[in-house]
C-alpha cells in the first residue's frame, strides 16, 4: 500500500473543494455557507488500523451461539420413562394378547394412584429381564415395594376396593413375581398376588361383567390362577371354576376352551402328585380321555389358525425335517403349543403308566409324541429365520427375542420326551442359536437342564421362563 502520508481531518465538502475546513464537529461554516450538508471532520482512530482479531472472534461467537449445533447431545430420559415405554411398545402392545384392558385404564388413572405405581414395577423389571441388568432390578424393587404401599391405602377404600384399577395393579404385581421370581416355591408372593386378585373378583360381584373391559380382567384372573396351579402343582379352586361358569356366555375362543380343559388337566396332575391315583391302569385311562378331548379341540379350531408349510432347498441346520410351518402369529403359535403341550404329557403317562410290554395303547402314544415333537419343531424356524418373516432379523429384535420365549417349554418337553437323538441334538442346537443370536442367556440354561438333567418337570422350566408374564 503506497504511504501518501497523514490523512487529512477535513470534511468530505472541503477536501472535494480544496478548502480549509474549521473542523466544527456539528458541520463546519464553509459548508454552512455554501448550503452543503456537512457531516463534520473525520476521527482520525477510526482511520487508524487495529488489530481487530479478539472483536472479530468475539462476533463470530455470538453468531454461532444463535445457530443450533447439528449434533446436540439427546435428551436422557430416566429409566422409568425408557421402561414404561419399552413395556407398552413391545409387551402390551406388541406380545401379549391379554392385556387390551391395561391402556385406557392406565390413561385415564391420576399419576399418584396404585395403577401407576405398579406399571413402574412392572415396567422396570420388565426390562431388567430385557437387558439382563441387575442395577435396573433394584430400581424394580423399590418400585414394587411403593405400588404395595400404595394398593395397600387404596384396598382401604372401599369404591377403589371394587375398582377396574384396583384389580388390573394387582394383576400387575402378579406379573411381576412371575418374571422376578422363576422358582414357584421360593416366594410367598408367586401365588398371593394372583389369589388377592381373585379375592377381589369374588368381592366385585356383578361388576365382573358389567362391561367389556371388566370381563377381560375377570378372564385374565381365571386363567392365570389356573396356570399358576399348574406351576405349583396344587388344585384349582372351586371358586374358580364358579367364576368360569360364569364367564362361559361371555368368552367363546379356543383359548378360553383350551383352558377349560387345562383346569381338568392340573387338578388330575394334583391327583397324582397326592397319590389318589393308585392304580396305573386309571391314571392312563384318565390321561387317555383328556387327550382325547384335546385332539377335539385342536379339530374344532378356527380355519384361519391353519399354518403355511414352506418346504426348504438343501440342508438348513435351523430347520427339522426340511420343512416348516408359519402361522398366522406368534398367539396362534403359542396356543397350538400349549395344546401340544398338555397331549404330549397325556401320551406320556399313558406310556409310562400302561401295564404289560408295548401294547397297542402304548405304541398309539409314542406315535402321537412322534407326530407332536415334529409339529413343535416345525413351528420354530419361522421366529429365527431371516427370511421366514418380513419382521425377523439377526441379531434377533426385542419382538423376536419374546417370541421365541414362548418357544423354549415346548422345545425342552419335546427335547425331553423324544426318543429320536437326532431331533433331540436339533432342539439343543436351536435353543443354542437362540441364546446367541437373541442373547437370551435362558435358552442356554434350559440347553443345559436338558442336556444335564432332563427328568425336570416341564412345569419347573415353564416357571423359569417366567411363565405367563412373558407370553401371549
Amino acid at each position: 500500500m503506497v504511504n501518501r502520508g497523514r490523512p487529512s481531518r477535513d470534511c468530505f465538502p472541503c477536501r472535494k473543494r480544496k478548502l480549509r475546513c474549521d473542523l466544527r464537529p456539528d458541520g463546519c461554516s464553509q459548508c454552512h455557507r455554501a448550503k452543503l450538508i456537512c457531516h463534520g471532520y473525520r476521527d482520525l482512530s477510526q482511520l487508524a488500523f487495529r488489530d481487530e482479531t479478539h472483536a472479530t472472534a468475539q462476533k463470530v461467537l455470538a453468531r454461532q451461539a444463535l445457530i443450533a449445533p447439528a449434533n446436540l447431545t439427546p435428551l436422557q430420559l430416566g429409566w422409568d420413562v425408557r421402561s414404561r415405554y419399552a413395556f407398552f411398545s413391545i409387551y402390551v402392545m406388541g406380545l401379549s394378547k391379554s392385556c387390551n384392558a391395561l391402556a385406557p385404564l392406565y390413561a385415564h388413572a391420576s399419576a399418584v394412584e396404585h395403577l401407576h405405581a405398579s406399571v413402574d414395577a412392572v415396567s422396570l423389571a420388565f426390562m431388567s429381564c430385557h437387558l439382563d441388568s441387575p442395577g435396573l432390578m433394584q430400581l424394580a424393587n423399590g418400585k414394587y415395594l411403593l405400588a404395595i404401599k400404595t394398593l395397600g391405602h387404596a384396598l382401604r377404600n372401599p369404591h377403589a376396593l371394587a375398582s377396574d384399577e384396583t384389580l388390573q395393579a394387582v394383576l400387575l404385581l402378579d406379573l411381576y413375581e412371575k418374571m422376578v421370581n422363576r422358582d414357584p416355591r421360593s416366594s410367598v408372593s408367586w401365588m398371593s398376588h394372583v389369589q388377592g386378585a381373585m379375592s377381589l373378583v369374588k368381592g366385585r360381584g356383578a361388576r365382573n361383567f358389567s362391561s367389556p373391559l371388566a370381563r377381560q380382567l375377570a378372564t385374565r384372573v381365571a386363567v392365570t390362577l389356573t396356570i399358576s396351579c399348574g406351576a405349583t402343582g396344587v388344585p384349582v379352586p372351586e371358586a374358580l371354576k364358579a367364576l368360569r361358569r360364569d364367564l362361559d356366555s361371555f368368552a367363546d375362543n379356543a383359548k378360553w376352551d383350551f383352558t377349560a380343559l387345562l383346569v381338568d388337566i392340573v387338578n388330575f396332575r394334583a391327583d397324582v402328585q397326592n397319590g389318589k391315583f393308585v392304580c396305573s391302569a386309571a391314571a392312563s385311562n384318565r390321561a387317555r380321555v383328556l387327550d382325547n378331548q384335546l385332539a377335539s379341540l385342536e379339530t374344532t379350531l378356527p380355519l384361519s389358525w391353519k399354518p403355511r408349510r414352506v418346504y426348504t432347498m438343501g440342508h438348513n441346520p435351523y430347520v427339522f425335517s426340511h420343512y416348516y410351518n408359519v402361522y398366522p402369529d406368534h398367539f396362534v403359535t403359542q396356543v397350538r403349543n400349549a395344546i401340544w403341550l398338555m397331549r404330549l404329557t397325556m401320551n406320556d403317562i399313558v406310556r409310562r403308566h400302561e401295564p404289560g410290554g408295548a401294547s397297542n395303547a402304548e405304541t398309539n402314544a409314542s406315535r402321537t409324541i412322534i407326530d407332536l415333537t415334529r409339529q413343535i419343531c416345525a413351528a420354530v424356524p419361522q421366529f429365527v429365520l431371516p427370511d421366514a418373516q418380513p419382521e425377523n432379523r439377526v441379531p434377533f429384535s426385542p419382538l423376536q427375542r419374546l417370541q421365541c420365549y414362548t418357544l423354549l417349554t415346548p422345545l425342552y418337553l419335546a427335547g425331553q420326551l423324544s426318543t429320536d437323538n437326532h431331533m433331540r441334538n436339533w432342539i439343543g442346537h436351536s435353543m443354542e442359536y437362540m441364546a446367541e443370536a437373541g442373547n437370551m442367556k435362558m435358552a442356554k440354561d434350559i440347553t443345559d437342564i436338558l442336556r444335564t438333567k432332563p427328568d425336570v418337570e416341564y412345569w419347573t422350566v415353564y416357571a423359569m421362563t417366567g411363565s405367563y408374564a412373558l407370553a401371549a
